[in-house]
């Protein structure tokens, strides 16, 4: 009898695909006779597994087939063995009870005199590691790490951020040699040591600022983009801890900004500067340049983080980044979406008393033409920015009346709510607009469109409401004559 292999397998699945569940449970049935056999071999065990792990990837459950997988993991050869430890990589989890079985299997493979055995059980252990195993196993790949094959060494380097996830205890006994693999002789284990500091910092950078000198002089010393980035970002975590570690990044990083052509590393460097480093306006001015190039790349995704970064800025550098608001606003008209909100939230912090009408004119023109979600948040803005602080950046309150009754008219208007409050607080609250306010409102009442709107649009509703309300508690601001008409129009 000739078994399945998994090209059988695979063509089977194909030209079943009106019986597929019919043909997989016939499969199934001839894995398990496989798998059960006394008289099977282990590369026919194997070939099972294999097809079995197949099947798991298409959602088919194979956990029945667990403590077999022990079996094909335990096989002498590499290309069983291999095998197994794939099956128990993609079946295997918490609720495994056969997990323990695998401790002194694990033992023996960290023990062998090949090294892309223990590569293997190191690589299934990152995957299937448990509570018991991350226990049991944590001293034998601390020696690990000691290995003279740099093979062997960074593998354990990093599966020791799992094993600290699964047992928290093992960290500060075995950190000491995670600490040493920092200066490994080796390139790719330093990286790896990197790799699994910068995650563990994440949760509490405090814990490691004593590592500064270590990761500073790694900085000045590598040439490896990608360990850049990392320590980068670390060091960018350490900064707000250590206020002197800023004054010292300034000369590396000011370097592999005007110097570095990759931009993952630059944005890196950027956004480190960004959050710990504001306080030093040359890197802050070279950075904000740099960003431009961000900004006006075709590249949506270099766009986006600009602007995203130019943000951060905003917050202690808002003169800096307004150097760059026709560049910004320009953003307004992208088709993307998220790049048009991005922008939008810059422009709060752009606004002065100068160049407040400027800024909403243009916005009073994306208005126009905008459809949505994001014509609600136009809006919006130009109603925060105005009112940003209590109207600090309004020099002409008649202007910003007559901002807020144009977009009353603009048909569709969802915002009715806001700029009824926003008509209502300032003609209640500035004595001098009052005059220019109620006749405002007396001409949007006697608008024919607007009343027509009011009829079937909640929101032209609302703004009709803030009308009528202001006419008749300042009924005194009304012109002779004009109380005919007033009346008119508040009874239709």
């Amino acid at each position: 009898m000739f078994e399945k292999t998994l090209s059988d397998l695979v063509k089977g699945l194909r030209s079943n695909k009106r019986r597929e569940s019919e043909f997989v449970s016939k499969c199934i049935a001839e894995i398990k006779d496989e798998l059960s056999g006394k008289d099977k071999s282990q590369q026919v065990k194997a070939n099972a597994v294999l097809k079995l792990t197949y099947l798991q990837m298409l959602g088919y459950d194979m956990s029945w087939a667990s403590f077999y997988i022990v079996e094909v993991m335990s096989s002498p050869g590499f290309a069983q063995k291999r095998i197994g430890y794939l099956g128990a990589s993609v079946s295997y989890n918490d609720d495994t009870e056969v997990v323990l079985l695998c401790t002194n299997m694990f033992k023996k493979d960290f023990s062998s005199s090949q090294q892309y055995e223990v590569g293997l059980a190191i690589n299934c252990l990152a995957n299937i590691c448990t509570t018991d195993l991350a226990r049991d196993l944590v001293s034998d790949v601390v020696t690990l790490m000691g290995s003279n094959r740099a093979y062997v060494r960074k593998k354990a380097v990093l599966v020791m951020y799992k094993i600290f996830l699964k047992f928290p205890d093992a960290l500060r006994p075995s950190f000491p040699k995670l600490k040493e693999k920092l200066e490994d002789r080796d390139t790719s284990a330093v990286s790896c040591a990197v790799n699994v500091i910068c995650e563990l910092a994440r949760k509490n950078p405090q814990n490691y600022l004593a590592l500064a000198p270590l990761f500073f002089k790694l900085l000045t010393v590598t040439a490896n983009n990608w360990m850049l980035i990392k320590i980068v970002k670390l060091l960018g975590a350490l900064c707000p801890l250590e206020p002197r570690l800023g004054k010292k990044l300034v000369e590396p990083l000011t370097n592999i900004i005007q110097t570095t052509p990759a931009k993952s590393l630059l944005y890196e460097c950027i956004h480190t500067v960004s959050v710990g480093m504001t306080q030093h306006l040359a890197i802050v001015q070279l950075s904000m340049e740099k960003l431009k190039g961000f900004v006006e790349d075709e590249d949506q995704n270099l766009k986006y983080l600009g602007l995203l970064a130019m943000g951060n800025f905003m917050k202690v550098h808002p003169r800096v980044v307004s150097e760059h608001k026709i560049m910004i606003l320009k953003c307004l008209d992208d088709e993307d979406t998220t790049i048009k909100h991005r922008a939008l939230d810059l422009v709060s912090g752009m606004i002065t008393r100068k160049n407040l009408q400027d800024i909403v004119r243009i916005l009073m023109d994306h208005v126009t033409g905008a459809e949505g979600a994001f014509r609600t948040t136009l809006v919006d803005k130009i109603i925060e920015v105005c009112s940003a602080n209590g109207y600090a950046a309004v020099t002409s309150f008649e202007w910003y009346i007559s901002i807020l009754c144009k977009l009353a008219r603009m048909p569709g208007m969802s915002n009715g709510r806001q700029i009824k409050q926003q008509l209502m607080d300032v003609i209640i609250r500035v004595k001098m607009v009052r005059p220019f306010g109620i006749k405002s409102m007396i001409e949007l009442l006697e608008d024919d469109e607007m009343f027509s709107q009011s009829s079937r649009d909640v929101a032209a509703a609302e703004i009709m409401y803030a009308s009528a309300w202001l006419v008749g508690e300042f009924a005194h601001f009304l012109e002779d004559g004009s109380h005919t008409g007033v009346m008119k129009a508040l009874l239709s």
